[in-house]
Order: structure tokens, then C-alpha cells, then sequence
């Protein structure tokens, strides 16, 4: 419904967040086969390496890893179990050298690369992401930011969205400025 609503165009991808059992996500991947996802993310557990590589022996949606990238070992067991590809994060990467360093040896592991925030990261956390987006030597899964379901975010220019894309910010940084009066608004105490 989801494919005929949107359209041919418009990528549509799927995430499990570790919910589905190895018999769930081969259901699954085989009966959305029409809806032409590009990919299905992290279906199964991290630790399910076994089954990972099962699964992706007969998928017919490519299979993405999430929650379980941690480090470039992590993307050399999924590469070799079959996965198609990763969500790459930051916060999980341990900052901009080491996601840089994951994107670089995505390319050259093949792996197809999204550049994701955690969710509700604010413009600060985006801003960084597109940075890594920009940097990276490929982004062919696109790039997932999440600042936009904030009520309200901690910098004076939120970053834009339009028909689906986002420039770089420029300016010094990562090319936002931080609201001082937002942060004292949502300031835990």
C-alpha cells in the first residue's frame, strides 16, 4: 500500500530493530518483495550472525546491519554473512574519524552505506551527520536524520529539509548555532 501510495520512485526501506525471528524475516522479505524495498534494516538480533547469513543467501531485498555496527570488525562479520549493507552512526562509531574510517571500509567491503542519526537527534547531531554524508566515499542508501520530530530543536536555524534533501550547513563548526536559550529550556535539573 505503502509502494502505491509513494510511488515508484521514492525509496521506501524497512527496520526491524531486531524484532523478527530468521522464519519472520523470510516471510517478511518475500512477501514485500513487490513493494521494491531497497533494503530491510537489522531484521534479526546482532548476535544471530548464523542466521543473518541464511537469511541473506535467499532475500530478495538486500539485508542492512544497525544496531549491531559498533567497529570496522562489525562490518567485516556482516560483509561476510551476506549483508548488503549498513546504517552507520556516530554516536555508535565513537565520533567523525572512526565513521569516516567505517564508510571508507565500507566501500571497500562493497557494503552499501546509510548515514543515520539515533532518533530525535537535534540539528547539531544532523548537522554532523551530513557532514559524514558529504565526507563519505559513497552514500548509496541515502542519509536518515531525525532533528525534524523535535517539538522544538537547540539551534537558531534548524537544519532544512527539501523534497527529500538537505545542504551542507555552512559556517564555522558544523555550521549551526547553538540556541542557548532552547538549551536552557530543556535543560534537565
Amino acid at each position: 500500500e505503502l509502494r502505491a501510495a509513494l510511488g515508484p520512485k521514492v525509496p521506501l526501506c524497512a527496520d526491524a530493530n531486531c524484532g523478527l525471528t530468521l522464519a519472520d524475516a523470510r516471510r517478511y522479505v518475500t512477501e514485500t518483495r513487490a513493494a521494491g524495498l531497497m533494503f530491510v534494516e537489522q531484521p534479526l538480533p546482532p548476535e544471530q550472525l548464523d542466521d543473518l547469513a541464511t537469511l541473506t543467501k535467499n532475500s530478495p531485498v538486500p539485508i542492512g546491519a544497525d544496531e549491531a555496527i559498533h567497529s570496522i570488525t562489525d562490518l567485516d562479520q556482516h560483509a561476510q554473512r551476506g549483508a548488503g549493507g549498513v546504517s552507520l552512526k556516530l554516536i555508535k562509531l565513537g565520533g567523525m574519524s572512526a565513521a569516516l574510517a567505517a564508510a571508507q571500509r565500507c566501500q571497500d567491503l562493497k557494503l552499501s552505506v546509510n548515514i543515520a542519526a539515533k532518533i530525535a537527534e537535534s540539528s547539531i547531531g544532523s548537522a554532523a551527520a551530513v557532514h559524514l554524508a558529504c565526507a563519505a566515499p559513497v552514500i548509496d542508501w541515502g542519509v536518515s536524520l531525525t532533528h525534524f520530530y523535535l517539538a522544538e530543536d537547540i539551534v537558531r536555524r534548524p537544519l532544512g529539509l527539501s523534497d527529500g534533501a538537505v545542504v551542507l550547513p555552512a559556517g564555522p563548526g558544523l555550521g549551526v548555532e547553538v540556541d542557548e536559550a532552547a538549551v536552557a529550556r530543556v535543560r534537565v535539573k
